[in-house]
């Protein structure tokens, strides 16, 4: 019998992602999977895993977790308290747990997102390919007080791990590309979105919108396919941000794509921060 985790308390929008839902954003589907791809993968690595095993992503505050069996888990991302039977866990190590032992992370005290692996990762079942949530494509978006949660078993890991991880770097400065309709925009417009610094507003897995520059235009589009990190300008002068659940299409100029680092960056920031863009070098070296 595998084992598995018994959902005490969910915590905040916590929800199982692997490494996304591919070949379907024909019908409409968003690709999912984890916001920040750096801190899924050294979850999923610090217990042996394949890089793409199903893990939990949490936000803000994480949930508290019965175990029925062994298992080998780690937590990487944003900085957080970790409790094993009220005992401190470190962030970025991995330990083990057995029949009976609790789990739990407190509220992030730098950055917003965490990612729990398990040895052999989570065993759900996959729907179009992937067993990453997203409602209604998934019967819940998130995970629920009293669930059940299969663990595909194996407690063999590698104690040491050959590159020491450091914890998440923090920096405001956002990296990206030049979109389709970065060259439509008047000089001066370019200037201002590469010279101002933007708040984050509303936010979720869907999108981020960001404002703070005086960026009114008249620009318009056709609707076109958009992925996540692509960023959009509204008439009104906001940027709008497609994160991992966001929508395959957009009729809103595309004139930036973040890089995949600068994607996993900006989801561990909330409502409030200040980030800026600066033009990726090897962008440059292609102008």
């Amino acid at each position: 019998m595998k084992s598995f985790i018994k959902i005490i308390d969910p915590g905040f929008h916590t929800s199982i992602q692997d490494n996304g839902r591919y070949g379907y954003r024909r019908l409409g589907f968003p690709v999912s999977g984890p916001m920040d791809k750096y801190s899924f993968t050294t979850a999923n690595k610090l217990v042996g895993n394949f890089k793409d095993e199903a893990v939990l992503e949490t936000t803000f505050k994480g949930p508290k977790l019965l175990f029925s069996g062994p298992c080998v888990v780690a937590v990487s991302g944003a900085i957080i308290p970790i409790f094993k039977n009220d005992e401190n866990i470190e962030l970025n190590k991995p330990f083990f747990c057995d029949l009976g032992d609790v789990l739990e992370l407190g509220v992030v005290e730098n950055g917003f997102r965490n990612y729990i692996s398990f040895s052999g990762g989570l065993c759900q079942n996959k729907i179009f390919g992937s067993y990453s949530q997203y409602y209604p494509i998934s019967e819940n978006g998130t995970i629920t007080k009293g669930q059940n949660i299969k663990i595909k078993g194996g407690v063999t890991y590698k104690n040491k791990i050959k590159n020491e991880l450091n914890n998440l770097s923090f920096d405001s400065k956002l990296k990206v590309f030049e979109g389709p309709y970065w060259n439509n925009l008047e000089n001066e417009l370019k200037n201002k979105i590469l010279n101002t610094e933007f708040k984050i507003g509303s936010n979720d897995r869907m999108a981020y919108r960001l404002s703070g520059g005086v960026l009114e235009n008249k620009i318009s589009s056709f609707s076109a396919s958009v992925m996540p990190g692509t960023v959009q300008l509204t008439p009104k002068g906001d940027l709008i941000v497609v994160m991992r659940d966001g929508q395959v299409t957009g009729g809103y100029p595309r004139i930036l794509q973040l890089t995949e680092n600068s994607q996993s960056l900006l989801s561990q920031f909330r409502t409030g921060k200040v980030i800026s863009f600066e033009i990726s070098e090897y962008d440059k070296s292609h102008q």
